[in-house]
């Protein structure tokens, strides 16, 4: 468990939005809603997500990344992080100094929790970022990272196994990380398994399936788990808690076209039920 910090401080790292929030435009308001004081770097500039049309985007470059994390550092404003979490990249060379930061960060605090979610595609359309960022994400991060939160394509390109449903999904996140929240996994029929997989335990929330989202849920949710497991929860009462956050968001979000920030609970809301899996070795 992290030692208690008020409040507590993460570095965000991931895409930022004008409109329609994903990336840190989305996870950092659940961060703050929940009591974190987050520091969200950028490594894009979007004016919307790609699925509301071509967004005019501004790539923040690598070495201006390395300029503002080390004047950061300069001011002692690194210093005692609860946490790191990353997630959208424009480039590989931006993957490197994510990685670089998060190893000395590690090497100086132990207790540091560092969470991954990486972000490269989903069922449709495959790959949404360059292989070659893929690729580092998934042999320089991934590596450093106490908790992965892969949805299911990206669980099986990472482990480079197919992926169908929960039993299928363990064995693969084990191979990548200590812990990781699968999202999007495939269940029943007019379902969808949220799964928490660390060690010997599977834990597993199952979901109604939408007929439509918005963007930014995967985002959302990573942010809120690492928020609960920074204030001291546990595994399975911080995934019931993020998903029972995300599903309030996303019945307040009906009928819209990008999520409804504003019913982000700021205290512990619904917690779903949350199932231990039996998974033969």
């Amino acid at each position: 468990m992290r030692r208690n910090r008020t409040p507590a401080r993460v570095l965000a790292v991931s895409s930022q939005v004008v409109y329609g929030p994903v990336g840190n435009s989305a996870a950092v308001p659940g961060m703050q809603k929940l009591g974190l004081d987050v520091l969200a770097l950028p490594t894009v500039l979007l004016s919307n997500h790609p699925g509301h049309g071509s967004p005019v985007r501004q790539v923040i470059a690598a070495k201006t990344m390395t300029a503002m994390l080390e004047r950061v550092a300069d001011h002692g404003w690194l210093d005692g992080l609860a946490g790191v979490i990353t997630g959208y990249f424009a480039d590989a060379a931006q993957v490197e100094v994510a990685a670089e930061a998060i190893a000395q960060l590690k090497a100086a605090d132990p207790d540091l929790l560092y969470v991954c979610d990486p972000i490269l595609g989903d069922d449709n359309p495959g790959l949404y970022v360059p292989e070659e960022v893929a690729r580092a994400i998934g042999s320089r991060l991934v590596p450093l990272a106490d908790v992965i939160t892969p949805n299911r394509f990206e669980l099986s390109w990472l482990a480079g196994a197919d992926v169908t449903g929960p039993a299928s999904a363990v064995q693969p996140a084990r191979s990548l990380a200590p812990r990781c929240l699968a999202t999007s996994v495939p269940a029943s029929d007019d379902g969808i398994a949220t799964m928490l997989i660390g060690g010997d335990t599977v834990w597993v929330v199952e979901t109604r399936r939408r007929a439509q989202v918005p963007h930014g849920t995967g985002d959302l949710l990573s942010g809120l788990f690492l928020a609960h497991l920074v204030g001291g929860r546990e595994g399975r009462e911080a995934l019931a808690l993020s998903l029972g956050a995300v599903e309030a968001v996303l019945d307040a979000s009906r009928g819209s076209d990008a999520l409804d920030l504003a019913a982000i609970p700021a205290l512990p809301g619904d917690r779903l039920s949350v199932q231990p899996l039996e998974v033969r070795a």
